[in-house]
């Protein structure tokens, strides 16, 4: 028991040391240094994007992309735009144009003039039909529309359809309105227009829009579109049926109409 002591006494003075020095630690206090406010250059942020309304649908009477897609794509109203009547504005981001396959050159564009109560001007001996069916098959006219001219998201467009059913189809239409400017086309009876011969309607379009143009186009809007020549797409971004103005049309607001010339 005495040797017991002088350790049970050391041990208890290193306690009461580290207490000390914890204690000491714990009590100091930081002096307050007054530093300048801050003069460099304020800091650059982007503004918060705005969020689409119901107010943004629309401009006037014309549908945006935006809203005819946000009607399409909503089950509670769906119905009210799926295979109805539309009109939209939208500006042109994208057109299709096909190559002729080799050993088909004719099947896609005339290769000579016609008038509008001959056969399709395809050439002869050679067999066009295969190139219109398949997975890989020439599909009719069409060019896609989308609410900005720089758009690149597929799913922002709208695809234009209608306005003919065949390549060939629309360059006839311009053999026969030759000569004739966009207005007079329009204001001559329907007698006398061209008729296109899938799909049982005139053609006044002549050729297609430039990149970039804005159009307003009213017609069938929907999800499904199946007629004329190899007509028959499907597309949840939505598709609007101009049907060689049957049931609508396709007005230039910005870029005019660029008609390719015949080769």
């Amino acid at each position: 028991m005495r040797r017991a002591a002088p350790l049970f006494a050391i041990s208890s003075t290193l306690v009461v040391v580290g207490l000390s020095s914890l204690i000491g630690g714990c009590g100091e206090k930081l002096k307050y240094k007054a530093e300048p406010a801050y003069s460099g250059p304020k800091a650059s942020l982007p503004k918060p994007p705005q969020i689409p309304t119901p107010s943004s649908f629309k401009v006037g009477n014309s549908w945006t992309v935006y809203g005819l897609q946000h009607q399409l794509n909503n089950p509670r109203h769906r119905a009210e735009v799926d295979g109805k009547a539309a009109v939209i504005d939208g500006y042109v981001v994208n057109i299709y144009r096909p190559k002729e396959p080799a050993g088909k050159e004719g099947c896609i564009y005339p290769m000579k003039k016609h008038p509008p109560t001959s056969k399709e001007p395809t050439p002869k001996g050679v067999d066009c039909a295969p190139i219109f069916t398949g997975p890989n098959k020439l599909e009719p006219p069409h060019f896609w529309i989308a609410d900005s001219k720089d758009e690149k998201n597929p799913a922002k467009m709208v695809m234009v359809m209608g306005y003919a059913s065949t390549f060939i189809q629309q360059h006839m239409a311009r053999d026969q309105y030759k000569g004739k400017k966009p207005e007079e086309i329009a204001a001559m009876k329907d007698d006398d227009k061209y008729m296109d011969n899938n799909y049982s309607s005139q053609i006044t379009i002549l050729g297609e829009p430039k990149l970039g143009s804005k159009v307003t186009v009213s017609g069938q809007f929907g999800a499904h579109y199946e007629e004329g020549q190899g007509g028959r797409a499907t597309s949840p971004y939505g598709i609007i049926d101009v049907t060689s103005h049957k049931k609508g049309k396709i007005e230039y607001k910005e870029g005019g109409e660029e008609i390719p010339e015949l080769k």
